[in-house]
């Protein structure tokens, strides 16, 4: 089972990303804790760190300890990081561009499920 989990919030034609502030913009998402699901940790990093709260979410990608999922944003609420909406991935991500636009890429592919 997956460690870590990754949200890839959809916020209409846009996505949420929040500011770590020792590693820079992410997506939300962080670890599954002892007896929790993958689902379960999921909504709840959304919600601590935007206070985003979900009303789809679906499975987008999953690689050895790490599953990451995207989402559709009901209402951001603000939470434990500052969070921006964004139309174009920031500078001063907290991994590498690539990977972000991996994930950004099948979220979108995968918008039409909230519709």
């Amino acid at each position: 089972m997956p460690e870590i989990v990754v949200v890839v919030p959809i916020y209409r034609d846009t996505f949420v990303m929040v500011l770590h502030p020792h590693r820079g913009w992410e997506f939300p998402g962080g670890r599954v804790e002892k007896g929790e699901s993958e689902i379960d940790a999921a909504l709840r990093e959304c919600r601590e760190e935007a206070g985003i709260v979900i009303s789809k979410l679906r499975e987008i990608y999953r690689d050895g300890n790490m599953v990451v999922f995207a989402a559709n944003v009901r209402e951001i609420n603000g939470g434990e990081f500052e969070y921006r909406i964004f139309k174009t991935l920031p500078d001063n991500l907290s991994y590498p561009r690539e990977e972000a636009e991996t994930f950004l890429n099948l979220a979108f592919k995968h918008k039409k499920i909230f519709q």
